[in-house]
């Protein structure tokens, strides 16, 4: 997202737990007052936030496809002109529902921080929820009576700049955009993971973008096609033909998605130009079962250009052969072959390959 002219106004900080060893949750430690950062402290929140979220950052734009009422977009929705007393409230239901999505026990618990603020120079507003992750080698410390968690130990856990376990959500206000009943057409929501690569498609973890945020990816063509690729590579895969014809398959799958002149990808003629009546009735219903939708749509490799670089296989003995997916196709050639028989009587299935070059060194 880029964006300029971030002024904070509230921030609230909170504390989720894991949950207990019977895998029941633990309810979240409420902090009872607002938290008042000094200039420098302030200036380093505000970078935290530009390098999570901003233009250069590896936050993916995603879209609100929960809106009930108690879902975490709900509650942003209705942050506007609160007092502090409701801000608070309303923040901590949002770290109440970050514990109830963290379902699984072992799942790190961590401090919830959400603020308000505008953003660029009409002042649209913002609303921003980080999570950080928190070890036993930091201090944490808390005003009993006024629930304030020490500036101190935030700094240590969101401003550093050795900190990278921290997840990052921005709802921003689109510009021009009226209340109504659909929140994507008054949000644009981005997300961020720094432990999730953007390169690879991927913004945050499911249980972090889905169950606690209520959002989703939206169905563009860069997701569509990935999520294709790897769904026609596990089906080849697991289908019961000879290693020569998967061989076969895995490169037009390479080729259609790689060096294929249409912009478009159809499923179906994929299938029924490489597989048997059978194998594209099969291939039909497992991309059907995957809620993959079978129609053709537009190809973009932009999270899958690395995978695509490269051919490999790999044998159980870590035995791998690489090379670019082109020259694969054309220099590579795999066959199956009859093992020698072992001392039970059982013959194994070995692979015969034929590289269609000659060794220039040797490692």
């Amino acid at each position: 997202m880029n964006f300029v002219e971030l002024d904070i106004d509230k921030i609230a900080i909170h504390q989720v737990f894991p949950r207990g060893e019977d895998g029941k949750e633990v309810m979240p430690e409420k902090g009872t007052e607002l938290i008042k950062f000094d200039e420098d402290a302030l200036k380093d929140f505000k970078q935290r936030v530009y390098n999570s979220l901003g233009h250069d950052s590896s936050a993916v734009e995603m879209i609100i496809n929960d809106q009930s009422e108690g879902t975490t977009p709900f509650i942003v929705n209705n942050f506007h002109n609160c007092s502090e007393e409701e801000f608070i409230e309303s923040s901590y239901k949002i770290a109440e529902n970050l514990s109830s999505a963290q379902k699984r026990r072992g799942m790190a618990g961590g401090i919830v921080v959400v603020f308000s603020a505008t953003y660029q120079y009409n002042k649209l507003p913002l609303i921003g929820i980080i999570k950080a992750d928190i070890y036993s080698g930091y201090e944490k410390s808390l005003n009993k009576e006024t629930g304030i968690i020490s500036l101190k130990h935030v700094k240590e856990l969101l401003l550093t700049p050795s900190t990278k376990l921290y997840k990052s959500a921005g709802f921003f206000r689109r510009e021009d955009s009226e209340d109504g009943n659909d929140l994507n057409e008054m949000w644009s929501v981005h997300i961020s993971d720094y432990q999730i690569d953007k390169s690879d498609g991927k913004a945050a973890a499911h249980y972090f973008y889905k169950g606690f945020l209520g959002c989703d990816y939206p169905a563009t063509s860069a997701r569509t096609t990935k999520r294709y690729f790897e769904l026609a590579c596990d089906f080849i895969n697991d289908m019961e033909i000879s290693e020569e014809k998967r061989t076969l398959l895995h490169n037009a799958l390479y080729a259609d998605l790689k060096a294929g002149v249409s912009q478009k990808v159809d499923p179906m003629a994929f299938a029924g130009a490489y597989m048997t009546t059978q194998d594209i009735d099969n291939f039909r219903n497992y991309l059907e079962d995957s809620d993959f939708p079978v129609a053709p749509f537009i190809k973009d490799t932009e999270h899958i250009t690395s995978k695509l670089k490269n051919r490999g296989v790999k044998f159980s003995k870590n035995i791998l052969i690489s090379a670019p997916s082109e020259v694969f196709e054309k220099f590579v050639s795999i066959e199956t072959a009859k093992g020698d028989v072992q001392e039970d009587g059982y013959t194994p299935t070995w692979t015969k390959i034929l590289i269609k070059d000659r060794i220039i060194e040797q490692q």
